[in-house]
C-alpha cells in the first residue's frame, strides 16, 4: 500500500522538483520562482478559494472542532520548538518565536492546496479552505504578538502600544488576497447565487491552473533558500515539523475530538506539509533567525515526497 500512496504523492512533489531543476541549472531565471508564487497567491488561489466555497454545500458542516484540533496542535508545536531553541540551544526570545513557526506553520497555499486536492478532491478543497480561513490572520495576530514582547525581553526596543500593533497587523491581513478569496467564497455562498456560466468559463481554467503552477513556483523559490549556517537547529526543526505536528494533529483529531474521517485525513496532512515561507518572512522582519527558518523550509520541502507519503499511508492504514 505504501507503494501505491507514494505514486499517488510522487507527481505532486515531482512539479517541485521539476521547479527546482529549471531554476538551479539556469534554465529559467530564479527570480521567476518568487514571480510565479506572487501570480499563484495574488490570482490563482485567491479565484480557486473563490469558486470552491462559493458553490460548496455548507449545510450542516460545523468547523469549531476542526479549527479547534488543528490550531490547539499548533500552539502546543510552536510552543515545543521555540522551548527547545530558548532553553536547548540557548537562543534568544526572538529566535524563539521564529523556531515555533518554522516548527509547525504549514505550506498550506501552494503545496497544501494542490496535496489536498490531489488526495481528496473537493471536498478536501472546501476543508482547507475553511482552515485557511484563519490561518494566516490567526498566525499573524498571535506571532506578531509574541514577536513584540521577545524584543522587549531581548531589550531592543519598548513595547508598542496595543493599538499600533493591531493597525499593523489589520494592515497586512487587508492587503493578503488569500482573504479575500476565502470571504468572497462564503458571501457568495451565503447568497445564495450560483456562479454565471459565463464568468466560471473564465475562472474556472485559471483556478485549474492554480496547483501546477505553485508547485512549480514552490521549486523554483527553492533555489533561494537553500542550506545556510548551522544545521543543528534547523534539522532539529524540520523533524518536529514532519513527524511531531501531523502526530500530534491526527490523534487530537481521531481520538480526543473525533472528526469525520476526510477531516482527520485533510487536517493530518495539512500539518505533515513543508514549512511555509511566513516563518522566515518574520524573521527578516526582525532580524534573527534567517538560517533557521531556511533551513527548515528547504528541509522539510526536500523530504516531503517521503514524509508526506508516509503520513497519507498511515491516515490510510488507520482507515482514516
Amino acid at each position: 500500500m505504501i507503494v501505491q500512496v507514494f505514486f499517488v504523492v510522487f507527481p505532486i512533489f515531482a512539479l517541485v522538483g521539476i521547479g527546482y531543476v529549471v531554476a538551479n541549472v539556469g534554465y529559467l531565471d530564479r527570480s521567476l520562482g518568487d514571480i510565479l508564487s506572487k501570480f499563484c497567491v495574488n490570482l490563482l488561489i485567491p479565484i480557486l478559494l473563490f469558486r470552491s466555497l462559493g458553490s460548496a454545500d455548507l449545510d450542516g458542516i460545523s468547523p469549531w472542532g476542526y479549527w479547534a484540533t488543528y490550531y490547539g496542535s499548533m500552539i502546543v508545536v510552536a510552543f515545543l520548538g521555540g522551548l527547545l531553541v530558548r532553553i536547548g540551544f540557548k537562543r534568544e526570545a526572538r529566535a524563539a518565536v521564529i523556531a515555533g513557526l518554522t516548527a509547525s506553520f504549514s505550506n498550506t497555499v501552494l503545496v497544501g492546496i494542490p496535496l489536498i486536492d490531489a488526495v481528496y478532491g473537493a471536498e478536501g478543497t472546501l476543508l482547507i479552505s475553511l482552515l485557511i480561513v484563519f490561518h494566516a490572520p490567526l498566525t499573524a495576530l498571535t506571532s506578531s504578538v509574541l514577536m513584540e514582547r521577545a524584543v522587549v525581553i531581548d531589550g531592543h526596543k519598548a513595547p508598542r502600544s496595543k493599538k499600533e500593533l493591531l493597525i499593523a497587523v489589520g494592515k497586512g491581513l487587508l492587503a493578503n488576497p488569500i482573504l479575500y478569496g476565502v470571504v468572497g467564497g462564503l458571501l457568495w455562498n451565503v447568497s445564495g447565487l450560483e456562479i454565471p456560466k459565463l464568468a466560471d468559463d473564465v475562472l474556472a481554467p485559471l483556478a485549474k491552473a492554480a496547483s501546477p503552477v505553485a508547485l512549480v513556483a514552490v521549486g523554483m523559490s527553492m533555489v533561494n533558500y537553500g542550506i545556510r549556517g548551522n544545521l543543528a537547529i534547523g534539522s532539529v526543526l524540520a523533524i518536529i515539523k514532519s513527524i511531531l505536528m501531523p502526530f500530534v494533529v491526527f490523534v487530537v483529531a481521531a481520538h480526543v475530538v473525533g472528526l469525520p474521517s476526510v477531516w482527520v485525513g485533510v487536517a493530518t496532512l495539512i500539518a505533515a506539509c513543508p514549512t511555509g515561507v511566513f516563518s522566515f518572512i518574520m524573521a527578516n522582519q526582525f532580524g534573527t533567525g534567517h538560517a533557521m527558518s531556511t533551513n527548515g523550509i528547504a528541509i522539510t520541502t526536500g523530504i516531503s515526497v517521503f514524509t508526506v507519503s508516509f503520513w497519507l499511508w498511515f491516515i490510510q492504514v488507520q482507515g482514516y
